[in-house]
Formats: C-alpha cells, sequence, structure tokens
C-alpha cells in the first residue's frame, strides 16, 4: 500500500483541481498524506503571495478530511550553478521543496537559456553533447546542495543529466530520486544505475487532476520490475 503522494498540482498552478478536491481525492485512495507542489516562481502562474494562500488552504483541507496535507513547492533549477526560483528568504516557510526542470520557466539569465533551455526544445531530435549532460549534472546537484530538498523530480525527462551522478549525490545527501508516474520512461537505461547508486526513492502521481491523485501502482510495478529494490521506495508499505 501507498502512505503519501508528494507531488500534486492544484488550480495554485496549472492543475484542474483545488487543494480541498486533491486532499478528497487522496483519503477515497487510502492516502494518509500528499504534497501540494505547485511550480515555483519563475512560471508566471505562482508567487509567494499565492504560495501563503496555498499554504492556508493546506491547513484548511487537513482539517476537513483528516490527511495530513503539506504545502510545497516544485522549485526549478534555473541556472548552471544550482540556483533555483526561491529567493533566500522565502526558502525558510515553504514546508517542502522537491526540484525539477521545465523548459517553460525563465532562466536566471540568457546565457543559461542557451547553455541549459535551447536543447530541451528539441528533446529527442538533438541529442545532448556530454559537455552539457555534465553542466546539466552539476546544475541539479548543486540545488540539492544548496537547498533543503527533499525529492528530485522527473530526473532525466526534460534535462538531460549523467543519472547515476546525480542518484549517488542524491544518496549522499538523503534527498530521494522520484519514480514519475507521468515520466518514468525517462529513466530507460539507467535502472542498474539507479539500484547500485543506493539512494531511496518515492513513487509520485505528478497528478494535475484530482482523479489522478494517488495513482501510483503502475510507476511501482515498472521500477520494481526494473530492479528498484520496494524496500527503498520510502511511500510504499507492505
Amino acid at each position: 500500500m501507498f502512505v503519501g503522494d508528494y507531488h500534486t498540482h492544484t488550480t495554485f498552478s496549472d492543475g484542474k483541481g483545488s487543494v480541498l478536491e486533491n486532499a478528497l481525492a487522496a483519503k477515497e485512495r487510502g492516502l494518509a498524506e500528499i504534497a501540494v507542489t505547485d511550480h515555483g516562481f519563475r512560471i508566471l502562474t505562482m508567487g509567494f503571495k499565492k504560495y501563503l494562500r496555498a499554504k492556508k488552504e493546506c491547513e484548511e483541507a487537513e482539517k476537513r478530511t483528516g490527511i495530513r496535507v503539506i504545502a510545497g513547492i516544485e522549485a526549478d533549477v534555473v541556472s548552471p550553478e544550482g540556483d533555483v526560483d526561491i529567493r533566500p528568504d522565502h526558502v525558510a516557510p515553504i514546508d517542502f521543496i522537491i526540484v525539477g526542470f521545465h523548459k517553460f520557466a525563465f532562466p536566471k539569465n540568457l546565457s543559461t537559456f542557451f547553455k541549459m533551455y535551447f536543447v530541451t526544445y528539441f528533446n529527442g531530435l538533438i541529442r545532448t553533447s556530454k559537455k552539457a549532460r555534465a553542466r546539466n549534472t552539476r546544475a541539479i546537484i548543486a540545488a540539492i546542495e544548496r537547498y533543503p530538498v527533499k525529492v528530485v523530480a522527473h530526473l532525466n525527462h526534460s534535462l538531460r543529466v549523467n543519472v547515476g551522478e546525480v542518484a549517488a549525490a542524491c544518496a549522499k545527501k538523503g534527498v530521494l530520486i522520484e519514480l514519475n508516474a507521468k515520466h518514468i520512461k525517462a529513466l530507460k537505461g539507467h535502472w542498474h544505475e539507479l539500484a547500485e547508486s543506493g539512494a531511496n526513492f518515492v513513487v509520485n502521481s505528478d497528478a494535475h487532476r484530482p482523479k489522478d491523485v494517488g495513482d501510483l501502482q503502475a510507476a511501482f510495478d515498472f521500477a520494481v520490475k526494473n530492479g528498484i529494490d520496494p524496500a527503498r521506495i520510502v511511500n510504499y508499505k507492505e
């Protein structure tokens, strides 16, 4: 059974349901807790004041549903140095930070756009060079070293990295690697590296609709089939 789903979106960013609707869907699935992780502050749908409103709704939804509702952010890495789109003075009030990369988030500067973003628009058509992959890897590792990150989201989905190196860094820092139900195939060819890394994992829905909250079984089964020990998936309990 699964105890929680720690990557869900609401109408505070690009999701289709409210915080309460996500919480009710989670309760119906038998989950004990969820995290609401709307997009970070360099995607135009979100801002810090909006996050504070979402946090209040999380508290209200928790009271109404009886399940824990964690107010989080899916932050974006926006520079090769590992900057994310959260101001330093805004980090502490955020209860749960997952880190990913989205090509529609604003980069830190124009140089970053050409170094990290441009090639992601042509994934599948233009191969990421070894140099760029190494730079991207350093960026993700720098982010988890600089910020109190809980989870690295949809690793290798848009921003191509050296998966084994990121996984080893996550193991060292105690950061979880997400098994993303929507983007699980981004890990194709890297399952052995993940299994050997010593990192732990969390399977998440990345739900943008309430009905998808807690839809975790298929991604879990796929990961286990490819060699991930269920005991290392922290939101799964026998």
